[in-house]
């Protein structure tokens, strides 16, 4: 009788081994898909964004005089965004852009590579994230605007706050203005 008793102990032990190996192997692949869907939904966020931002961008330059303030939702992981004119100044003259090189040098040298090049047609993108996205953003034609002086500048930079930042976009006929949202 007592060999019966050890053997059902070992039974036991066998059990609660397979079931905390079991325990385990769903742990991980548990952890595994919801970070497989978190990621999906950062994916999807920055999709989301990225048309909406292009469309708002593209959709007002018609509409000349129209102003308009948009906010944007982009996941948490970005901080900054900056639009850059890729026309501005006329070629060869650097005239402000020296906080922009010092800010994002990424945005620098394709700036640059605008003005050495042809302007907007000879780039991949006038909007650039920190950290980098990976993926070119390239809305329709840009002007930047300080709306303190209300003279045109190259660049655009804002800090984005909970996955937030809202601009000011205004049609302009042929391309649109850019500048920061009233407070």
């Amino acid at each position: 009788m007592s060999l019966g008793k050890k053997a059902m102990g070992i039974g036991q032990v066998f059990i609660f081994i397979m079931a905390a190996l079991t325990f385990a192997l769903i742990m991980i692949f548990g952890y595994k898909a919801i970070a497989g869907f978190l990621n999906s939904g950062e994916q999807v966020e920055f999709v989301q964004f990225k048309t909406g931002l292009e469309k708002s961008v593209k959709q007002i330059y018609t509409e000349y005089g129209s102003v308009r303030i948009k906010d944007f939702n982009i996941p948490e992981k970005y901080e900054q965004v900056c639009f850059v004119d890729m026309d501005y100044p006329p070629a060869g003259i650097n005239n402000g852009m020296d906080e922009l090189c010092a800010e994002d040098a990424f945005a620098c040298d394709m700036w640059e590579q605008a003005r050495d090049e042809g302007g907007y047609e000879s780039v991949d993108a006038n909007v650039f994230l920190k950290p980098s996205a990976g993926v070119p953003i390239k809305v329709f034609k840009i002007s930047i605007v300080d709306i303190e002086t209300e003279q045109g500048v190259g660049y655009y930079c804002t800090d984005i706050k909970s996955g937030q930042f809202t601009i000011m976009i205004e049609g302009k006929g042929d391309r649109t203005e850019i500048s920061a949202a009233p407070k």
